[in-house]
């Protein structure tokens, strides 16, 4: 069987030397007996995967609040980012020593998830790492990164549920990590 859908041209519409965190693209199709179509694709950073860590210790859950541009405010979520072709495992590790100091004594892969199917070509690999809780944490992403906070698991997923929480990688791996036991 043919696929349901076939690329007849691509074309890069959107693409900064200086801004490497984005491309859009135009892409002309045919659905499955002929019918044309065209779909916007976006793609994050140059196309590689990107890494999410839910940082777990015996006081909860580490959430980071970092303000948003894009959504114009403040937010409680994980350490997140677009590495590079590097092992996923290492870019969670670097991740999560970037925005918070801390480094884990385990890691485990929660799988993969796909943040916008429908328009962002990019796929981010969560993970969960357990930690011990340290006092003070110190991370060396200051631009973005305001503070890091322990959540007791129950408050994180309660802030979940009411809404409080809204980033889609937190609520993902709040919800593989409990899946899995983890928490």
């Amino acid at each position: 069987m043919p696929p349901f859908i076939q690329t007849i041209k691509s074309r890069v519409v959107y693409s900064d030397p200086g801004n490497p965190w984005i491309t859009l693209y135009f892409d002309d199709v045919a659905f499955r007996g002929g019918s044309p179509c065209r779909y916007n694709k976006i793609v994050e950073g140059r196309g590689e995967p990107g890494v999410a860590v839910l940082p777990i210790s015996g006081q909860g859950v580490g959430l980071v609040r970092q303000f948003r541009y894009a959504i114009g405010k403040p937010v409680w979520e994980i350490p997140r980012g677009y590495g590079g072709p590097k092992d996923p495992m290492d870019e969670a590790m670097r991740e999560l020593a970037e925005e918070t100091g801390l480094r884990p004594e385990r890691m485990i892969r929660l799988g993969v998830i796909h943040a916008n199917s429908a328009i962002l070509a990019t796929q981010v690999e969560l993970f969960a790492a357990e930690c011990r809780p340290v006092p003070s944490m110190s991370p060396t992403d200051t631009k973005e990164v305001c503070e890091l906070r322990w959540f007791a698991v129950d408050d994180a997923l309660k802030a979940a549920e009411n809404g409080e929480l809204t980033d889609g990688f937190t609520l993902a791996a709040l919800l593989r990590a409990r899946l899995k036991g983890l928490i």
